[in-house]
Parts: C-alpha cells; structure tokens; sequence
C-alpha cells in the first residue's frame, strides 16, 4: 500500500529555504565583489553567468531581505518553544559561556571597526577587489560622461550640440528603436529594445558626428578607486612626487592606497584629492 502523503512541513520548507538563500547571497556578493563599476557595467553589455550587474545587485538585495525574515520564522514560528526554553534556561542559569559571548562581541567589533578604518588585513581585500574591478576597464566601452545612461532625451539633446530632442527621437525611430518621448532615459529606451544604453547612445553620435566636450583638467570617471599610482599615470606626474606631497599633508601612502582612503583621511572628496595631486 502507498505511504500517505505528509502534510506541508514549514521546519523543512525553512531549512530548505535558508541554504538556499545563503548560497545565492554569498555568490550574488562575490560577483558584486569583482562586478566592474555601475559607469561601465550599466553602460555596455557587461553580464557574469547570464546576469546584469543590476541583475546581481536585485538578486542579493531580494535574497537578504529574505533569509532576514528566514531567520525570524524560524526562531520565533518554528522553533519557539526550543527557543524560548533556551533563552529562559541561559537566563536562568546565567551566561555559562560568558567567554566566547565576550570573544565574539570583539571579534566582531573588531572586524566591524576595521572595515570601516580600512585596518589591515581588511583594506587589502577591499583593494584587491577594486584592483579586479579596474582591470574591466580596457575591455568595455565607457560612457562619454559619467552614468550617461541616465540622461533622457531632452538632456542628450544638450550633450549632442543642442540637436533638437524631437528630431533624436525620429532618429531612434528610423533605426527601429521604440521610445516613449524625450523624458525617457537611455537605459529604458535600451531595456525596452533588448539592447544597451551605449548602443542608443552610438546610433545618435554616429548619425550627427558629435561627441561630448570634456575639460583637459577634468579628473577622470570612477576617481575614488584609483590608487595614487594610477592617479600619478593619469595626470603625468611622478608617483614619488605625489607620495611626497600626501607626506607634507600628514598622509602616509604607497603607490596602491586608494583615493578614497585617502579622501577618507582628509575629510575631502576623491576628486578633491585627484585636484590637488594633479595641481602639484
């Protein structure tokens, strides 16, 4: 005769969806880890495992919330009355592992504190990644003008020498691409047309033959990740020169510190900092 079927299990379904909610944010957070910058990877056709940055970044978001509320059912829904007998039996009895409570909290705090301080050995994984995250660079197209894919038409108009919005719509249209009006931006019209806001963007330059004017002392895109080193091939000026004026600010850096540590230091901006290396 066969088994009876059993009845929905929530302890299980719990289980179940607690493995697999770590599993998804502990991946989706190393591919967020070494993802390339939101001005490349929202620009061009950056994808990892068949997903957007944009993809990755819901899938975590979404995933954490949920193993958040995970967590809650199974403490307080499925277990308890295990819980609750725990928690009141410590209380009762007083904190029999007081040690590696207080060894936890440090530890902890220690790391939580060291994060934010950028303390070794927490600031070179955080560089590491950043170092992963600039080796993207050469390998996709760049936007003209920071986070261009949030322009609308209206606001590309001014950017592509006053071409009236109208008449870029009519070339969006000409080149099968379906827009809803000049307010819609270049990362919607892409989405919408299965295609990528660097595409959009292309289509328009190619027709008019014009490209953005930037300023020759303009500090360059993604400027808190550089490193002083980067900073120093950027405005040609000697690494050892920057090094020497951060030492007269009361700054001691090598040629791998970041901007934004820096920064950080100073109470400054990145680009802030990348002026006045830049200046010397």
């Amino acid at each position: 005769m066969a088994s009876e079927r059993k009845g929905f299990n929530l302890r299980s379904f719990t289980s179940f969806s607690l493995v697999i909610s770590t599993i998804v944010m502990s991946w989706s957070g190393f591919i967020l880890y070494i993802a390339p910058p939101g001005r490349i990877a929202n620009w061009g056709s950056w994808q990892l495992m068949l997903f957007t940055k944009t993809e990755w970044q819901a899938l975590h978001t979404i995933f954490s919330y949920l193993f958040f509320i995970l967590v809650i059912v199974h403490l307080f829904f499925v277990n308890w009355k295990a819980f609750l007998t725990y928690f009141k039996s410590k209380v009762k009895a007083g904190l029999n592992r007081k040690w590696e409570l207080i060894t936890a909290t440090a530890v902890s705090a220690l790391i939580f504190t060291g994060t934010l301080r950028n303390w070794s050995p927490f600031e070179p994984v955080m560089a590491f990644g950043e170092k992963v995250k600039e080796s993207w660079d050469g390998d996709f197209q760049q936007p003209p003008v920071l986070h261009m894919e949030t322009y609308t038409v209206s606001e590309l108009s001014a950017v592509l020498d006053s071409i009236a919005p109208e008449e870029l719509l009519k070339t969006l249209k000409d080149n099968n691409i379906e827009t809803e009006g000049v307010d819609q931006t270049l990362k919607d019209i892409a989405t919408e047309n299965n295609t990528t806001p660097s595409e959009i963007y292309n289509i328009l330059s190619e027709k008019y033959n014009k490209q953005p004017k930037a300023s020759a002392s303009e500090a360059p895109q993604g400027i808190g990740k550089y490193t002083v080193r980067s900073a120093a091939a950027s405005s040609g000026i000697e690494l050892s020169v920057l090094l020497e004026t951060l030492k007269e600010k009361g700054i001691e850096a090598d040629g791998e510190t970041s901007l934004r540590t820096i920064a950080d230091k100073l109470g400054i901006s990145p680009r802030e900092v990348y002026d006045l290396l830049s200046k010397k």
